[in-house]
């Protein structure tokens, strides 16, 4: 019984490959590990369909996309036969295969550099399809989603912009061998309706390059994808409520300074909460040993509500030693100077965060 079930699964996988290469006329000395003949280099020309950016991983640095790359070329030793041509676009008439076919027929050999993580949306059958048109132009197209590292730099956060280089290029085939080469943008696609939660980002398809960090040059084509960051969110979450906090530590320098529990506790309380706040904004962000224009702002804000609490120290300490009248007119000295040093501090800061 196992040995007819086994025959049969075999007889079906026989006739699923003689079905697709019924559809095919090969020549006789064709050899797939050999490149299609042509004068010079072989063109392979490609677009891409973006349908996702899925998700910016700023603590680990890395971009995740949805994408179908299309790649195009000529193989002249093989062609459709035409009774089975099938479908009729833009570049002609075609017949579609089944993608294993791609197995036994020369495929570039394109892979996605600093790439941390591949993966196919399968259902059943992998979302690719193989089209060979009746003047030997063969077209794959294959649906991915990836994770790709993405080098950022902080300084700027919460403002900054990032840019995102995401390369496709040849593994084994020097730019002797075949060069890649972007098809005419209207036959690349972005999907308009991404919504990213902190970003506003823009595509663009990069001219062809060939790397320059092996023996070899290898051709590569890449996509640019360049992060701006939405302040709107850290405005509401961080800036407008430390900015809160400092007015209320300075509203505490008019609470009289025999009235310790009060002016302890609100002090305190407000010093404790905007720690708990910048740990919280770090943890958004890697480890970086920079220093951020959030950075600045928040070490401000601490400074001022610091320096609160060390005014009540002083002027307790002043009355302690006896002198009251001194400690009023230190008192009144903070009142005006910490709103009026923090207002300095905004005018030079905002520009700078906003230019």
């Amino acid at each position: 019984m196992f040995y007819n079930m086994l025959m049969i699964v075999f007889y079906l996988i026989l006739m699923t490959k003689a079905n697709g290469y019924q559809k095919l006329q090969f020549n006789p000395d064709y050899n797939l590990h050999e490149l299609p003949p042509s004068d010079g280099p072989l063109l392979i020309e490609a677009s891409i369909n973006l349908s996702n950016i899925l998700e910016v991983l700023e603590k680990q640095q890395l971009i995740s996309l949805e994408t179908s790359l299309r790649l195009y070329w000529k193989d002249s030793r093989v062609r459709p036969v035409e009774r089975f041509l099938e479908g009729n676009d833009s570049l002609g008439a075609y017949i579609t295969l089944n993608p294993k076919l791609a197995e036994n027929i020369w495929m570039p050999d394109i892979f996605i550099d600093k790439a941390r993580s591949v993966r196919k949306p399968v259902f059943f059958i992998p979302p690719a399809y193989l089209r060979l048109y009746n003047d030997s132009l063969v077209k794959y197209s294959a649906r991915m989603n990836y994770d790709v590292a993405c080098p950022m730099d902080f300084k700027r956060f919460p403002v900054d912009e990032q840019t995102c280089q995401i390369n496709f290029e040849s593994f084994g085939h020097s730019s002797s061998q075949f060069v890649l080469r972007w098809k005419n943008i209207s036959e690349s696609n972005i999907n308009k309706n991404i919504n990213l939660a902190q970003f506003k980002f823009s595509v663009k398809l990069s001219d062809a390059y060939s790397t320059e960090n092996y023996d070899e040059a290898y051709p590569g084509l890449s996509i640019q994808i360049q992060l701006e960051r939405e302040v709107g969110y850290h405005v509401l979450q961080t800036y407008i409520p430390s900015a809160m906090f400092v007015v209320l530590a300075w509203f505490s320098l008019f609470i009289e300074p025999e009235s310790i529990p009060g002016r302890v506790a609100m002090g305190m309380t407000t010093l404790l909460t905007l720690t708990a706040m910048f740990s919280s904004v770090r943890q958004n962000v890697p480890k970086v040993s920079y220093v951020s224009l959030l950075d600045i702002w928040m070490v401000g804000c601490i400074f001022f509500v610091f320096a609160s609490i060390g005014e009540f120290i002083l002027v307790t300490a002043m009355i302690r030693n006896g002198q009251k009248k001194e400690s009023r007119k230190v008192e009144d000295m903070f009142k005006i100077a910490i709103p009026v040093i923090f207002l300095i501090f905004n005018f030079a800061y905002w520009p700078v965060l906003l230019c």
